[in-house]
């Protein structure tokens, strides 16, 4: 009996682990409209959706969604089963959710768990059923139709979800155009009546549904009235609204968007919070009908499961509060956010996606379908509508960090759109994923509002399939990777749970470690393109600040690299490598986002402009030869090949030396912008290359030699070619800021 508890106890403390990574993938489907038109402070935003959490928590009923479902049938297992089905459901719900929310892609938890518990108990009801000799029967233990529906209401709630919002948004543009400041004046009242109305009702039948107050007579008395309630409520915040508007000039929609975030966050925590400890509490509740029976675990089979599993109101508040810090507090909830903020971008955005052979092909054929239906739409006609889709632009002096992804319109039809459907999905009992229906409404407006232009449209349809893709992986993962864990477990008992558990946490240990290394990375590039410099002079001065740091850190590494070549030391050459790699990978994604940078230096700074696009273009050849260096010798001495001659590593070690030097020269002189001893520079760089241009004559005489063997010869002549590059290129990188420096009067 000892040890099944210590199994519970296992459980609870993965359901908390469930509940932070369930947390992190989930909070997106509320928080991305507001978060993405800027509606509010951050702040703001996560303060009102906590209170829509822990109104939430207190509104629910505890009643754990796979029970209602009825696709488990638990009265098939007996405690022993039961309780490693648990175990697998929870142990891969965790991996697979971090896995989701490393690579920064929303998904359904609904999803994962339903499929992880069919394939648990397919595995272990497969497993029960051929050590009897029977036929296997998996209608006794599972209620595939049942699945079979879910899956399919699901992915067709995908599909009605994006068209809906595409629609909604294009009539809601055509009507109110980009400039809102003029066209809410005339219709922002009645919108935002008929939104606050929409989300009133979806508060009342999803995000309070299962409120103690709301009894079957006060539901039924709510639907016998709806209409005047709903009337009632239209013209209440419709007058509300205009009031606002005419007195204090709110903007209607940020109380739309505000009471739509609230509303989101309070049905998922009603709804859908208890999916992640409703596992440990089913596990709990099993564990407590069998010791109460006296019975074998092995005997005791758990028909008390069949019905609801009710969740204890103190483990809800607790849950709740977990979720509030980790809406808080964890970074990859924010880039799961992110994710979707990004493909629904208006303007130009980090297009984190690739382009594919599927994007091209439907961006190709809705262009081709889009021609033929603009020849049949008079001009005129093509000509209004057009301006209505204009957007407006955005002041160059507001940051780039402070500008919008979208408007409050599109925020708040994207809230309103997904109420909608969630709400009328939940009173016919038709199954669909929240997370689900909430994408694909910010990706249907996101097309309404063309978002999606000719520049970004190939990369935003390939990260929509991604996602998609991924969700369609969600069930199959789930059912394949629960199946297996739930099998090793049965063979391997108490032992094998908690090996996989620390497993587990070993994973998402340096899972975590992963993401904030690149958090890093990311925010050092970010920090790069967005800081808000004072005049063109500051700008030069961070760029030749940071060139020198460049140079200095590089020369460091590649004599590093040579003298662990001399002293055969490829650990040391390893380390370096991914050094070198990191910050080459960083300086590429800064090189991609310079042209805005340049964009903010606005006009008469041609020479400021090139000098910075051709620095980061020069540094990025400059770490591909240090990177090329420290490779070849890495590969060289990890394969245990015939070090270098002594001849050859003296030479080496000189020619570092000699680079070493030349490096701290063209530092001084961009330092201080003082090129007064260029001819010496020139005189010692054409020295050096001489020098280099010597050594590489005789390499190639040894070669032909038949003196050096071919894997010899290649890594010699490869090192002192790869030297000399680094020579030219430092030498054109003082030649561009002494460009600079004596550029014609009318830049500076």
């Amino acid at each position: 009996m000892g040890d099944y508890l210590i199994l519970v106890y296992l459980l609870f403390a993965l359901a908390i682990l469930d509940l932070v990574v369930g947390v992190s993938n989930d909070a997106v489907n509320f928080l991305n409209s507001a978060i993405g038109s800027k509606v509010a402070k951050v702040r703001t935003i996560l303060i009102i959706a906590s209170i829509g959490i822990l109104a939430g928590t207190l509104f629910s009923d505890g009643v754990m969604e796979v029970a209602r479902k009825d696709i488990f049938i638990p009265s098939f297992f007996t405690f022993d089963k039961i309780i490693v089905v648990f175990l697998a459901v929870m142990l891969t719900d965790i991996l697979l959710l971090d896995f989701y929310n490393s690579v920064g892609l929303p998904t359904s938890t609904t999803v994962s768990i339903v499929f992880e518990i069919l394939g648990a108990a397919f595995m272990i009801g497969w497993l029960i059923a051929s050590a009897d000799g029977g036929d296997v029967v998996f209608s006794e233990f599972i209620n595939f139709n049942e699945a079979t529906k879910i899956i399919g209401g699901i992915f067709l709630s995908v599909l009605i979800a994006f068209s809906f919002g595409m629609l909604v948004q294009y009539i809601a543009r055509l009507v109110f155009t980009f400039n809102l400041d003029k066209s809410l004046k005339r219709g922002g009242a009645i919108f935002s009546g008929i939104s606050i109305s929409i989300i009133t009702y979806f508060l009342l039948f999803k995000g309070a549904k299962h409120a103690s107050f709301m009894t079957e007579d006060t539901v039924a008395w709510i639907k016998q009235y709806i209409v005047w309630l709903m009337a009632g409520s239209f013209i209440f915040w419709g007058l509300v609204t205009q009031l606002l508007m005419s007195w204090k000039n709110i903007n209607p929609l940020r109380i739309v968007v505000l009471a739509g975030t609230l509303s989101l966050a309070m049905a998922f925590a009603s709804n859908d919070l208890v999916n992640f400890i409703g596992v440990a509490v089913a596990g709990l509740q099993s564990y407590w009908a069998w010791a109460d029976s006296g019975m074998l675990a092995s005997e005791y089979t758990m028909g008390a499961l069949g019905g609801e599993v009710d969740t204890p109101m103190i483990l809800l508040v607790g849950a709740g509060a977990i979720m509030v810090l980790t809406l808080w507090f964890s970074g990859k909830s924010r880039k799961v956010t992110e994710t979707e903020v990004n493909l629904g971008r208006q303007g130009e955005g980090e297009e984190r996606f690739r382009p594919n052979l599927f994007s091209r092909a439907i961006v190709g054929g809705a262009m081709m379908i889009g021609k033929a239906t603009n020849k049949a739409i008079p001009n005129g006609t093509l000509e209004s509508i057009d301006m209505r889709f204009e957007p407006v632009k955005v002041k160059k002096e507001v940051a780039e960090k402070d500008r919008p992804a979208f408007d409050l319109l599109r925020a708040s039809i994207n809230l309103v759109g997904a109420s909608i459907i969630i709400a009328y999905a939940s009173n016919s009992g038709k199954p669909l994923s929240t997370t689900y229906v909430s994408f694909m409404v910010a990706m249907g407006t996101s097309l309404a509002d063309r978002a999606w232009g000719r520049e970004s449209a190939v990369y935003r349809v390939a990260g929509v399939i991604n996602v998609i893709a991924g969700w369609l992986m969600t069930a199959l993962i789930a059912f394949v990777a629960a199946a297996l864990v739930a099998l090793i477990l049965n063979f391997t008992g108490s032992w094998g749970a908690f090996g996989i558990a620390g497993i587990a946490g070993v994973v998402l240990i340096m899972s975590q470690r992963r993401f904030r290394a690149k958090e890093r990375e990311k925010k050092m590039v970010d920090e790069l393109v967005s800081r808000q410099l004072a005049n063109i002079d500051d700008a030069i001065a961070s760029s030749k600040k940071e060139t020198v740091e460049r140079l200095e850190g590089l020369k460091d590494i590649v004599t590093l690299s040579i003298r662990s070549l001399v002293g055969q030391n490829g650990d040391v050459l390893s380390r370096n490598l991914k050094i070198l790699e990191k910050q080459h990978s960083t300086t590429f994604k800064a090189k991609g986002k310079l042209v805005k940078f340049v964009r903010k230096m606005g006009r008469g700074h041609t020479e400021a402009g090139k000098l910075y696009l051709t620095v980061y273009d020069l540094m990025e050849e400059l770490e591909s030869n240090a990177i090329a260096v420290a490779r070849y010798s890495k590969d060289h001495v990890n394969n245990h090949h015939m070090p270098p001659s002594r001849e050859f590593l003296d030479d080496m070690l000189e020619i570092d030396q000699r680079i070493s030097r030349f490096f701290d020269t063209v530092s001084k002189s961009i330092d201080k912008l003082d090129f007064t001893n260029s001819e010496r520079i020139a005189e010692d760089k054409r020295d050096l290359l001489d020098f280099i241009s010597e050594r590489l004559d005789a390499q190639i005489q040894l070669i032909q030699d038949d003196e050096v063997s071919s894997r010899l010869g290649t890594l010699q002549t490869s090192l002192l070619l790869e030297m000399k590059d680094m020579v030219a290129i430092t030498a054109r990188m003082l030649k561009l800021y002494t460009r600079y420096a004596y550029r014609p009067v009318e830049e500076k």
